[in-house]
């Protein structure tokens, strides 16, 4: 039996409304005690005031969710007061003092897929929608609420039950079924198809994958070439320190901005170049790290100067990521090759190299509704892809089915852990965690 839980669902700032909601055994016997107005039936709104003994608190709507036929699957009410944080938080201890216990992040949420109301896709797609910083990022978390993902993740795991099934007979039953007109007629074929479909998955989600969390760009060059500047232009804050001095960027500035609903995460780096001094040694190792970990590699070059050999050095470097090299200060001389992204930080002239950095996601289809932007999610489907790769191999090896279908397990637990069942308290408590406070 769930204790009764409470907390502000909608922040705790000054606003018009506040929601307080109230979900468990208690929740109805609670409100009772605190408000004047009639009790409701389900999915019903009254209004009332809170008191505390025959002191009003404040007039408030009440929305009645009894029974287990609501979003958390119990007992669930949500008052809707004058939004003001000090009213909030008295109402909010009043119900505490009735026996209620402030409620954990994301705990309400947690108990909807705990009493099967919700799935951990839909679970996490909420929260993600909560924290979409981007219209495209809010696209991508509400395709997740239709369930046509869920309903996909779960056919595959029918089908990888349905292998497992055949294979456990066959170790215990041998006579019943030849295991190489098994393995040639049920288990290679879904195997096959399996991955296939899984290796489509993964094709289109790695840059919704991206889009998702950030396009990560490095800014990278020699010194005093004009990177701080150029991250200061496409903020539009002035966050890095500009001077004419070389080098003075040693520690790593970060930065984002949008291009047409897409975020890219910018990383001033320390100048690279040839140097004795330790703190700026220290400064370039981090700068050949960020560009190892980026999607995106701005190259600036001075346009006074000419491309020499630690330029061609800082190419090299970049040689497996998106690639951009662009001339700075063309405010002082114009570039004649027009095959070159030209800019000036100092005037905002950035437009060709914002068209450069948004051509490869700009044409991305989002629509489709097998599309994993979660981190976690396609990591769990990534290994469930290489497990069943290997229950394969293993099959065209002679492997028996005692050995391949430990693989195929592996990769039904990879693909379950996706909508959560059989999910681990640790992994729950990891999810739910992030989520905010009331929700």
């Amino acid at each position: 039996m769930w204790d009764t839980i409470a907390a502000i669902s909608s922040g705790k700032i000054n606003q018009a409304i506040s929601i307080i909601r109230i979900t468990g055994p208690e929740a109805i016997n609670i409100i009772k005690k605190i408000f004047t107005g009639k009790e409701g039936k389900n999915k019903e709104i009254t209004f009332g005031f809170i008191k505390n003994n025959e002191q009003i608190i404040d007039e408030v709507l009440v929305a009645w969710f009894p029974g287990k036929n609501n979003y958390i699957g119990e007992d669930t009410i949500e008052i809707n007061c004058h939004g003001g944080i000090i009213v909030s938080n008295i109402i909010l201890e009043l119900i505490l003092s009735y026996g209620a216990r402030l409620a954990n992040p994301g705990e309400f949420s947690r108990r909807a897929y705990l009493n099967g109301k919700i799935d951990l896709v839909k679970a996490e797609a909420i929260n993600d929608l909560i924290h979409a910083q981007t219209k495209k990022q809010a696209q991508l978390s509400i395709k997740k609420f239709d369930n046509k993902f869920s309903s996909l993740i779960n056919d595959f795991l029918n089908k990888i039950t349905y292998l497992i099934g055949n294979l456990e007979v066959n170790i215990d039953y041998p006579e019943i079924q030849d295991i190489e007109q098994l393995t040639s007629n049920i288990v290679k074929p879904i195997l096959n198809n399996l991955i296939l479909d899984i290796t489509k998955i993964i094709s289109v989600s790695e840059n919704a994958s991206k889009i998702y969390e950030g396009i990560k760009v490095a800014i990278v060059g020699k010194p005093n070439v004009g990177k701080s500047s150029l991250l200061n232009a496409l903020i539009k804050e002035s966050k890095a320190i500009v001077t004419d001095i070389a080098g003075t960027t040693r520690d790593i500035v970060e930065g984002s901005f949008q291009i047409d609903g897409i975020l890219f995460k910018l990383i001033d780096t320390a100048g690279i170049r040839k140097t004795e001094d330790k703190i700026e040694k220290i400064g370039i190792e981090k700068a050949k790290q960020i560009i190892e970990s980026s999607d995106i590699v701005i190259h600036v070059i001075d346009s006074n100067n000419k491309i020499d050999e630690e330029d061609e050095e800082i190419k090299n470097s970049s040689q497996f990521k998106k690639y951009i090299r662009v001339y700075n200060k063309n405010d002082i001389l114009q570039i004649k090759d027009q095959d070159k992204i030209k800019i000036s930080a100092l005037n905002n002239d950035l437009d060709e190299l914002e068209k450069a950095l948004v051509e490869n996601y700009k044409d991305i289809d989002l629509d489709s509704d097998y599309l994993i932007y979660n981190t976690r999610q396609l990591a769990s489907i990534k290994s469930a892809k290489i497990n069943l790769e290997q229950a394969l191999e293993g099959l065209d090896n002679g492997f028996g089915p005692e050995v391949v279908i430990i693989d195929i397990t592996e990769a039904w637990k990879d693909i379950a852990s996706i909508v959560g069942k059989d999910s681990s308290e640790d992994l729950l408590t990891t999810i739910f965690s992030n989520f905010c406070l009331g929700k």
